[in-house]
């Protein structure tokens, strides 16, 4: 596969469902029932009525004949920008252009490679189309996904990582902020401390993160600090 532009077209809102206090899934559908091709892990740009523009990674893995795109939205109640975006699903019409993004899985991958998958809030998103994509054409390498967030209710799709880990994968959610009420046995403190601790097993792994700027490049530093292999982050 080989993509080479942008394409604009405009969808229908054609489902919305509450996954958490404040993170949406928005499920669009093209017209023509045709979509762009992109690589796993791309995302595409949503263009508002009032011109201004918001990025959303693709949560969908791309497939023959694709019907919709997925998406992971976190509904902020005081920006602007994010009522304006709630409004228009509301309406039930998004203007959007795809693919973007230069952090994707090639289709040159080796399936031997062993995928290391760091996410934080709704980064997660990004990291859902890459690992679907490698479960369905079977990648025989070792995958890695460490899923940081704030309290377990955050996990705001938790059953999914312990499906994909009947398929093989490693998971490894972390929780920054629990509580004695959140009654939570797994593993605590900073996404990037898991890391380190079980850096053995990781080193030689082809890793993608995800989250906000400050968290992947603050990851990116601290793992390249601690003898990571080094390769610039990808945007």
């Amino acid at each position: 596969m080989q993509i080479t532009e942008s394409s604009k077209l405009q969808c229908s809102v054609a489902d919305t469902q509450l996954l958490s206090s404040d993170i949406y899934r928005v499920k669009l559908a093209t017209g023509s029932g045709c979509l762009p091709d992109y690589y796993p892990g791309q995302y595409l740009i949503v263009h508002l009525q009032n011109n201004e523009n918001n990025c959303f990674s693709i949560a969908s893995a791309p497939q023959e004949n694709q019907q919709h795109l997925e998406l992971h939205i976190q509904q902020l109640k005081g920006s602007p920008n994010s009522q304006q975006l709630f409004r228009e699903i509301k309406e039930g019409v998004l203007n959007i252009s795809l693919p973007a993004g230069n952090c994707y899985l090639p289709d040159s991958m080796d399936k031997q490679q062993p995928l290391l998958f760091i996410a934080a809030g709704t980064g997660f998103s990004q990291m859902k189309s890459m690992i679907e994509y490698c479960l369905r054409h079977h990648h025989n390498g070792e995958i890695h996904l460490y899923w940081g967030a704030r309290t377990p209710a955050d996990f705001y799709l938790p059953n999914l990582p312990v499906q994909w880990s009947g398929q093989g994968l490693h998971y490894h959610p972390v929780v920054s902020e629990a509580n004695h009420e959140d009654d939570w046995c797994g593993r605590h403190g900073l996404l990037y401390e898991a890391i380190l601790a079980d850096r053995e097993k990781l080193h030689h792994c082809q890793t993608y993160i995800s989250g906000s700027p400050q968290m992947v490049y603050a990851t990116y530093d601290v793992m390249i600090e601690n003898g990571f292999p080094k390769k610039k982050p990808a945007l």
